[in-house]
């Protein structure tokens, strides 16, 4: 079996929809858990209206807690050997869907990464371009997630993960911090034994929708990227995939300076001491434009002035985004990247 796990907070714009279509797949041996975080909407109430009296549903409700909570206490209470995260405003594609649960039920990984779509309520959808290539381990395949051949490797919606290897592993979300899929993917894949590929897009994922905790909670977003960059540079550099994982990171640390400039004086004073620490690890990233940052940190108000050209950067570049969709899924193919050979669609690295 495998569970489903969906968090839900304040959705009831999109809910309804979003669980009708994941009502028409074949949910055979498939467990649907829903976790209210304590909506003030309907939200609650379309999901009963749904799921109640479904055998292979659980509705929970809980107090707001966050998604770290909620997706916690989705998987304690799952029953599948398999774990899904689906976010609210997400969906599963019926196809990829399909041959995952194929896969899993024959072969048995710790963690299957496959492909995802993103998808836009106006405008085209934006398909996968590259191939998995072929990697010997579990280390190399790390080592080719935090690789620049791949789009974004942070979301807890791109793994599939064994229930029983996440409770052996205490591999929980951290509660009480808004990048906790920065901070709980690292871990995951450490501590992985098997990592399994799967070519086909199996999850599709709205993007830019407004009201998304990427698009709100500006200084906790900065602190918690901050705090999840600084830790996890120092965990993971010694390791072999460190060097690609610590550039992935310190590039997010970096990105997150455009909104500095968004916070109230007495909360920028706040940040500082904790984007501090996060930049004392930026010597580990190659890119030019950060080591240009760094050789200005003598410089009085840098923060500021770097955070303003960051984002009339960043505010530029995204009126293109909101009109072609985002670029980052576009990645150059392993064949640029020096990687030629193709396994066959599904491949396992131990």
């Amino acid at each position: 079996m495998i569970s489903i796990v969906m968090p839900v907070y304040n959705a009831e714009d999109y809910l309804s929809a979003r669980l009708e279509h994941l009502l028409r797949h074949d949910l055979n041996d498939v467990q649907i858990i829903v976790v209210d975080d304590g909506s003030t909407d309907n939200s609650y109430e379309i999901c009963r209206k749904h799921l109640v009296g479904r055998a292979n549903a659980i509705i929970i409700k809980q107090e707001n807690q966050g998604l770290s909570v909620a997706r916690n206490a989705g998987i304690e209470a799952s029953d599948g050997e398999y774990i899904v995260f689906l976010d609210s405003d997400d969906i599963l594609f019926n196809d990829g869907f399909t041959k995952m649960k194929a896969y899993l039920s024959v072969n048995k990984p710790d963690v299957l990464m496959g492909k995802y779509v993103i998808m836009q309520e106006k405008g085209r959808n934006i398909w996968p371009r590259y191939t998995f290539p072929t990697v010997d381990s579990a280390s190399e395949a790390r080592k080719l997630i935090y690789s620049e051949i791949l789009d974004t490797v942070w979301n807890a919606w791109r793994y599939v993960c064994r229930r029983d290897f996440l409770l052996q592993n205490a591999l929980f979300f951290v509660p009480g911090i808004i990048c906790e899929d920065m901070e709980w993917s690292p871990r995951v894949l450490r501590a992985a034994a098997r990592i399994a590929f799967l070519d086909e897009p199996f999850y599709g994922h709205y993007y830019n929708r407004p009201g998304s905790i990427t698009r709100t909670a500006v200084t906790g977003r900065i602190a918690d990227v901050s705090a999840t960059v600084a830790g996890s540079v120092q965990k993971y550099i010694a390791e072999d995939y460190g060097k690609a994982l610590a550039y992935r990171l310190i590039r997010e640390s970096f990105y997150s300076i455009s909104m500095y400039c968004l916070c109230e004086k007495e909360e920028r004073k706040k940040l500082r001491p904790v984007m501090e620490d996060a930049i004392g690890f930026y010597r580990y990233s190659s890119s030019i434009m950060i080591q240009l940052f760094l050789k200005t940190r003598c410089i009085p108000f840098y923060l500021y002035f770097w955070s303003i050209v960051l984002w009339a950067a960043k505010t530029t570049r995204s009126k293109f985004k909101n009109i072609l969709g985002p670029l980052s899924i576009k990645r150059r193919t392993p064949e640029r990247a020096g990687k030629m050979k193709i396994k066959e669609a599904v491949t396992v690295y131990e």
